[in-house]
C-alpha cells in the first residue's frame, strides 16, 4: 500500500508542505509547465489532496505565490456582462484590486520577486497568458479573437506597469475613475466589433487550458 497517497493522518503541515513545493515548482518550471500532479508527486501526496485544499491549479497558483485573490474569477465577472461594459469594468475590477492595501502590496511583490528569480517571472507572465489571456480570446469569435485580446491585456498591462511597478507620479497621483476615463478607451478600440464566441465554444476552451 503506498502510504503517499490520499491525505496524511496525523500532519497538519502538509497544506504548508504543498505550497512551498508548488512555489518551487512555479519558480523552475512555469505556471503552463508546471502540472497538479508533478507537485503532488514532489510532496509525495495524491494530486486529489491539492484539489482538495486549493481547488483548482490557479487557486494552488494564487495561494503558492501568496497572491490574495484570484484574478481570472474576477475577469469572468466582468466578461459576463455586455461586450460594450467590459474596459471600464476590466479596468475598474483591476485598480480596485491592485488599489486595496490588502491585495495591492502582495501583487506588486509577486511580480517584483519573480523578476529578480535569474530573469524569470515566477510563472506570472505565463499565467497572465494562460488565465487572463485565454479567457478574453476563448470570449470572442474570429481569426482575430487572440489579437484583440492581447491588445486589451497590453493596454491593462500598461496601467499596472505604469502606476504600480514604475509608479509614475502623475499616474500615481490619478484617481482610480480618471484612470478608466483615459485609459478605457484604448481598450475598446480593440473590442470594437467584436464577436463573442458561443458558450459551448468556450466551454471546450475552458476544458483545454486546464
Amino acid at each position: 500500500m503506498n502510504k503517499s497517497r490520499g491525505r496524511r493522518v496525523g500532519h497538519p503541515d502538509t497544506r504548508a508542505q504543498i505550497l512551498a513545493v508548488a512555489r518551487t515548482r512555479f519558480l523552475a518550471g512555469g505556471y503552463a509547465h508546471t502540472s497538479m500532479r508533478s507537485i503532488a508527486a514532489d510532496a509525495g501526496v495524491d494530486v486529489a489532496l491539492l484539489s482538495y485544499h486549493f481547488a483548482s491549479k490557479q487557486g494552488l497558483f494564487t495561494a503558492a505565490m501568496a497572491i490574495p485573490v484570484r484574478p481570472g474569477e474576477l475577469l469572468d465577472r466582468v466578461l459576463d456582462t455586455p461586450v460594450e461594459q467590459w474596459p471600464e469594468g476590466i479596468l475598474r475590477t483591476v485598480l480596485r484590486v491592485w488599489d486595496d492595501p490588502r491585495t495591492g502590496p502582495a501583487l506588486v511583490q509577486t511580480v517584483v520577486a519573480g523578476a529578480t528569480q535569474d530573469s524569470r517571472t515566477g510563472g506570472f507572465d505565463e499565467f497572465l497568458e494562460t488565465e487572463l489571456l485565454g479567457r478574453l480570446t476563448a470570449r470572442l469569435a474570429g481569426r482575430d479573437a487572440e489579437a484583440r485580446a492581447l491588445g486589451v491585456l497590453l493596454a491593462i498591462a500598461g496601467v499596472l506597469a505604469t502606476r504600480y511597478l514604475v509608479r509614475v507620479p502623475s499616474v500615481v497621483a490619478a484617481s482610480s475613475e480618471s484612470l478608466v476615463r483615459i485609459a478605457a478607451p484604448s481598450i475598446a478600440v480593440h473590442l470594437r466589433g467584436a464577436r463573442l464566441a458561443r458558450p459551448a465554444a468556450r466551454a471546450i476552451d475552458g476544458r483545454s487550458r486546464r
